[in-house]
């Protein structure tokens, strides 16, 4: 017992140290259940165990000086947090979803697979619906006046004060209020006060951001501010050991800003950005080619965006578009690319109505549905993007990058002039498609060639070489031909694009009864593609022949179908 104790104790600090560095490694030497189980009590209590636990996930970007990041993620179940490691890419989730997640635990960490080990859970729990099985994903969709509050805190062990009050103010609320001003076409904007400088009880020695975030938010309500009264929370103190320049969570209700040292636009859009639920701009670099095998992909590849490289350029079209700054609602357009021909855009930065984007199905991956788009975008030396003059091949040119829906961890610009710098730097400052060439995808059937650019538009040839064009399908069915009064009618509406499920899309249901009364309701689809929707008939409801209609709009696409029934 002795011997199998020692070894319990060894074997459990080596799966402790390779928890973080090797999560796979600790899932595969996982034991089985079966040998768990016939080892002595005293054994198993120091093995590892398998677990499915529900909370909410808590989702954290590090962001250092030196261009390197971390991406943290935890799962706050009740009054614990784990920390959550994935072997492969993790889930695209903002903070404060509620999930359901999967994997082998030890002490307050787990090792998990990927990002499918972690189920979306529908509103107020249960696992009916939604991409992957659960509900659908929240939205970082955000406009209007976003209410921050600015906290300067500053240590007992390090009192000074690196900026004052007013150019904090002005840097927060001018600057980068105006900098999401233009991005999100005057849709988005920052709101709120500064409270400080107060000095916290905390040592300058140590990085604890939940102590620092706790006294800041003490020292404002001390001073009349109220935190809970705003979206997001931003606290800033001069340089401390925590060696990142920039945390903060990505979404959450409210988010949550840590700034250490240089209070400046390239840090505070930046984990705004986060904070609103942006993930970082990459860019995919193939070598010699744009696009091939053996790519290797740069956390903050996209030099022209300020979720990527850079410290001044607009968020590129996939993130505008999640935030619903593009595509959504009275935002302009994306042109939705479905057939062969020559497209005209705006000018991205411009103002006005007119399109600032191409979209073009790039592949649909077979086990999820999960959809990935090319999209095109024509960028000048407009507004915050005035830094941009000069570079002949961006402004002359097309920046094509690539995003999968329902990921935000994945959008990556690609490189239209592969090899053309000396170094990795140099190599990406030349990005664009310029006028008269092309770029090819035969996989996806897809080649684009840059036609003519302006100051003010440009157009862009397609052609989708016989691919699919990903046209939203619908079919609608009951589950029985006839019914009487009182029972259950269970309509069930598939939806597919090119051929392959459409996951996480709103289908809305309209029946009309045989006396012309009209029920609308609204459903998600799974998976599967399937959205279900029981529709209970009363005891005195009319009979006869009712009839049903699903329909929905995918990406600017609409398609509808009709089924009926009888009513006896």
């Amino acid at each position: 017992m002795n011997d199998l104790l020692s070894l319990a104790r060894e074997r459990r600090a080596l799966l402790a140290e390779l928890m973080a560095s090797d999560p796979g490694a600790v899932l595969d030497a996982a034991l089985p259940d079966e040998a768990r189980r016939a080892l002595p009590a005293q054994v198993q209590a120091l093995l590892e165990q398998p677990v499915a636990v529900e909370g909410e996930i808590e989702v954290l970007y590090e962001d250092y000086a030196d261009g390197h990041a971390r991406l943290l993620h935890f799962l706050k179940v009740f009054d614990e947090r784990f920390a959550l490691h994935f072997r492969a890419a993790p889930p695209g989730l903002l903070s404060g979803t509620a999930v359901k997640a999967s994997g082998v635990q030890l002490d307050t960490a787990m090792a998990l697979e990927s990002g499918e080990s972690i189920l979306t859970l529908a509103a107020g729990g249960g696992g009916s619906g939604g991409s992957n099985g659960g509900g659908p994903a929240p939205s970082p969709s955000v406009l209007g006046a976003q209410k921050t509050l600015l906290i300067l805190v500053n240590f007992q062990d390090n009192a000074s004060q690196p900026y004052g009050v007013e150019d904090a103010r002005s840097l927060m609320f001018g600057t980068t209020s105006n900098f999401y001003l233009e991005n999100s076409q005057q849709q988005t904007w920052l709101s709120g006060e500064v409270a400080g400088w107060f000095t916290i009880a905390s040592s300058s020695s140590v990085c604890d951001t939940t102590t620092i975030a706790t006294q800041a938010k003490a020292a404002a309500s001390a001073a009349g501010f109220n935190p809970g009264a705003y979206s997001h929370l931003v606290y800033a103190f001069p340089q401390i050991s925590c060696g990142w320049w920039g945390l903060s969570s990505v979404g959450g209700s409210p988010s949550e800003t840590w700034i250490t040292g240089d209070f400046e636009l390239g840090v505070t859009a930046h984990e705004l950005g986060h904070g609103m639920g942006l993930f970082h701009s990459h860019a995919m670099d193939c070598g010699a080619t744009t696009l091939g095998t053996g790519c290797e992909a740069y956390e903050y590849g996209d030099t022209l965006d300020m979720m990527g490289a850079s410290s001044f350029a607009h968020f590129n079209a996939f993130q505008k578009e999640r935030l619903g700054w593009l595509n959504a609602g009275v935002s302009p357009p994306i042109t939705r690319v479905v057939t062969d021909g020559t497209y005209v855009i705006d000018a991205y930065e411009s103002a006005g109505t007119g399109p600032k984007a191409l979209k073009i199905l790039k592949s649909t991956d077979p086990s999820t549905g999960q959809r990935t788009w090319y999209y095109v975008q024509s960028r000048q030396a407009i507004g915050f993007d005035g830094s941009l003059a000069g570079n002949a091949n961006v402004l002359n040119g097309m920046l094509i990058l690539f995003g999968t829906e329902s990921n935000g961890n994945s959008a990556y610009l690609l490189d239209m002039t592969p090899g053309s710098g000396s170094s990795i730097y140099w190599d990406w400052k030349d990005p664009a498609l310029v006028a008269g060439q092309s770029f090819a995808d035969p996989e996806a059937g897809v080649t684009l060639t840059t036609e003519w650019v302006t100051a003010t538009e440009a157009a862009v040839s397609v052609q989708l070489g016989g691919g699919t064009s990903g046209s939203p399908t619908v079919a609608v069915s009951t589950d029985r031909p006839s019914y009487t009064r009182g029972q259950t009618i269970y309509i069930s509406a598939t939806l597919t694009s090119g051929g392959y499920p459409l996951v996480n899309a709103s289908v809305s249901f309209t029946i009309t009864k045989s006396n012309g009364a009209v029920v609308n309701r609204s459903a998600t689809t799974g998976s599967d593609g399937i959205a279900l929707y029981p529709f209970r008939l009363r005891k005195q409801d009319p009979l006869g022949t009712y009839q049903v209609t699903a329909a929905t709009t995918d990406n600017g696409m609409s398609a509808s179908a009709i089924d009926t029934f009888t009513v006896d």
